[in-house]
């Protein structure tokens, strides 16, 4: 007689095979991983060590970031508002629009209210002055930021000192750094120009800064596109504003002229829409018109590729900006920074929505908003400003 083999004797060769094919390789996982809300991805880091080192990584945070910048997730992409003393968040590419406060961190513990002003976003890194007195990088999607050192005392010309301060901030990717510019003024022009590295931690002098120029009065910050900063300038004794650009890599100025066929007896505003840096000038609420700077491999030239008409339709319309173009190609339009806390027959500030293929107008409803004086677009990121200073050879984005 034959005898049968013990049960354990025949399943034990399936159960090999079996746990052959459940392993997954780490690529996928991280695949999978990339693609998840963020706040999942958040909780997961406090599953094991390993998978606090893994969602923690260098190479995860860039996939991450590569992936919300390519996705068209309505999620990750929203508005950063700013009042005097709070900081708000909506998803405007979302149906339901509803705006939501910010849990900014006690910095200061015996304070119960902050003013804010955003200097910049980048990459998921909000940089802000936080009353008057702190520069503060942080990260609100996973709540983390460190307290910047001052390379001199930030000046407020509001109360009656004479320095006042211009800023830019942006990401150097030849370096894996992100870095900030400050500018400190006087009455008669700049005194001192400074560039903070956040890999080092330190701030050094700018050298071979253009002296003879002057910012636009109310400009606090500059725009930000593909590792070069931009600003509205004036030169003295001319009219027409130019435009100053300072790359991140070289660490070297350089004068852009605006477009050709731009209206020279009007003011303009620098923006990032779509990738580019968008030049948009408001013919005194008759029309918008809008260039972006387009770049080959030899040379960049501006392209004129909007016209926003029918602005007499709407409220105030001189004061009105462009902030994003939308995924079905609509325009997000608000009044600009220089109105503040706008309201509008006792109204919340409010944003336009502007359809270019019939050149109207709807007024995009918000839930929950407050009165605001600064917009500016955000994306969600894993980026530590705590992390990058302990890790090298990350590089986020391209």
């Amino acid at each position: 007689m034959q005898l049968q083999p013990d049960r354990k004797q025949r399943v034990a060769p399936n159960m090999k095979k079996r746990k052959r094919r459940a392993r997954i390789h780490d690529d996928l996982i991280i695949g999978i991983l990339a693609r998840l809300p963020l706040k999942f991805i958040v909780r997961f880091r406090c599953l094991s060590k390993y998978w606090n080192a893994l969602l923690t990584s260098p190479g995860f945070i860039r996939i991450h970031l590569n992936h919300v910048k390519a996705s068209k997730s309505n999620n990750m992409h929203q508005l950063i508002l700013s009042s005097t003393y709070t900081l708000q968040f909506m998803r405007y590419e979302c149906f339901e629009k509803t705006s939501r406060k910010l849990n900014f961190p006690r910095i200061y513990p015996k304070r119960r209210r902050f003013l804010f002003e955003i200097l910049g976003s980048c990459n998921g890194l909000l940089c802000l002055v936080v009353s008057r007195k702190t520069l503060i990088l942080w990260n609100p999607s996973i709540r983390e930021f460190k307290k910047l050192p001052l390379s001199c005392p930030l000046g407020n010309h509001k109360r009656g000192n004479n320095k006042r301060n211009t800023f830019g901030f942006g990401y150097d990717y030849s370096t894996d750094d992100y870095k900030l510019i400050r500018f400190v003024h006087v009455i008669d022009g700049i005194e001192l120009s400074y560039i903070y590295s956040l890999r080092s931690n330190t701030w050094k002098r700018i050298q071979g800064f253009p002296v003879s120029i002057n910012f636009f009065e109310d400009l606090i910050s500059g725009t930000f596109v593909d590792g070069v900063l931009y600003w509205n300038i004036i030169y003295p004794g001319k009219i027409i504003p130019w435009i100053l650009r300072f790359n991140l890599t070289s660490e070297k100025f350089e004068a852009l002229s605006p477009p050709n066929d731009v209206n020279k007896e009007h003011d303009f505003t620098l923006r990032e829409i779509g990738g580019c840096l968008s030049l948009v000038q408001n013919l005194q609420g008759r029309s918008i018109d809008m260039w972006k700077l387009e770049k080959d491999n030899t040379k960049q030239g501006w392209t004129k590729f909007m016209t926003i008409m029918n602005l007499q339709t709407l409220p105030y319309p001189h004061n009105l900006v462009p902030i994003c173009i939308m995924k079905n190609g609509e325009v997000l339009i608000t009044y600009s920074k220089n109105v503040r806390f706008f309201a509008i027959g006792g109204k919340r500030s409010r944003f336009e929505l502007y359809d270019p293929r019939t050149s109207t107008f709807k007024r995009l409803k918000v839930c929950g908003i407050r009165q605001w004086s600064q917009a500016i677009t955000y994306t969600k990121s894993l980026v530590s400003p705590k992390l990058l200073m302990a890790c090298d050879g990350m590089r986020v984005g391209n």
